[in-house]
């Protein structure tokens, strides 16, 4: 399988960050910047440009306000010098600040971002824990991205994408494997981005998600349907399994001594292709499959392990 074309992510709106609940965030003051857009996933704290440090300063990075940024302009905002300071960090029109913890603001900070329409926006958590949320959906959603057609479920905790030709039924497999209460993602265009830890996440391309396509029946709801527990909205992409029409004429793996892999956004995935004809449960066979990724990543490699074993035998009665 080759790699398709990978594609950049649009700039991140900052009125979309309200869109994350667990970032908790409100809007404090500077509505008319929430329409500004976020371009990097790397976050800045201004400790020292508030002192008057602004050397290697980044004004295009979020700026997060925690304790101790608060703590100085406490004991310092009447002098000139700070306030200085604090309206060059606004004038520079960063995409927006967040002040963590549910820290009191001043009424010198809610006038800048008015008077320079930067979004101030307040989070009742940690400033280490937000940071680190923040950056983690800033670093997903400004990744590079492909889409591939498929369906993505949550299998023995393993992000198993289920490729193939169209009406070779995959969306079919995905409902013996939420029968079987495995966890659905995605259905028909998948979003990959990748991240860089070598992280490859996939979630649905559609603006609706939870919904899947069953020819004959129509559009289901899989939420509604099989409850919350069944559905979710991302997940790691861990493993593909390419579905195809049986061809008698190829040699299928029989053994397994040689695992494959296909590349997604440069990242080497495991790939198992599961050939179709009637009378095959493919359900069962894609789980075993998972199974089989799962043990292989733990160091156990049983169809080496057989083929050791067989040596073994075969050593034993020559020697007979």
């Amino acid at each position: 399988m080759t790699d398709e074309r990978i594609l950049k992510p649009d700039p991140l709106p900052v009125e979309r960050l309200l869109d994350f609940p667990d970032l908790d965030l409100e809007v404090i003051a500077g509505k008319m910047g929430l329409e500004r857009t976020i371009n990097l996933s790397e976050l800045n704290r201004p400790a020292l440009e508030l002192a008057g440090f602004f050397d290697k300063w980044k004004p295009e990075r979020v700026q997060i306000i925690g304790t101790g940024e608060i703590a100085y302009l406490e004991s310092r905002i009447t002098v000139d010098s700070v306030r200085g300071n604090l309206d060059r960090i606004f004038s520079h029109h960063p995409p927006c600040v967040v002040v963590t913890n549910k820290l009191p603001v001043f009424d010198e900070i809610i006038q800048l971002a008015d008077r320079y329409e930067v979004a101030l926006l307040r989070s009742l958590h940690h400033s280490t824990r937000f940071i680190k949320r923040l950056w983690d959906h800033l670093e997903l959603e400004l990744s590079p991205y492909v889409v591939r057609r498929g369906v993505l479920m949550d299998i023995f905790n393993m992000g198993v994408l289920i490729t193939g030709p169209s009406s070779i039924g995959k969306s079919e497999c995905a409902l013996d494997l939420l029968a079987k209460g495995h966890t659905f993602v995605a259905d028909d265009l998948i979003l990959i981005r990748g991240s860089q830890l070598s992280r490859l996440i996939g979630t649905g391309h559609s603006p609706i998600p939870h919904h899947m396509e069953i020819r004959g029946i129509g559009i289901i709801d899989v939420y509604r349907m099989y409850g919350p527990r069944c559905s979710r909205l991302f997940k790691q992409v861990d493993m593909v399994i390419q579905l195809e029409d049986w061809d008698n004429s190829k040699e299928y793996e029989r053994l397994g001594m040689e695992g494959k892999t296909t590349k997604i956004l440069g990242i080497d995935v495991p790939l198992y292709t599961i050939p179709i004809k009637p009378g095959r449960n493919i359900g069962t066979i894609v789980e075993v499959a998972v199974l089989d990724c799962k043990m292989k990543e733990s160091g156990i490699h049983m169809a080496r392990e057989f083929d050791e074993k067989l040596i073994q035998a075969m050593r034993k009665r020559e020697g007979r």
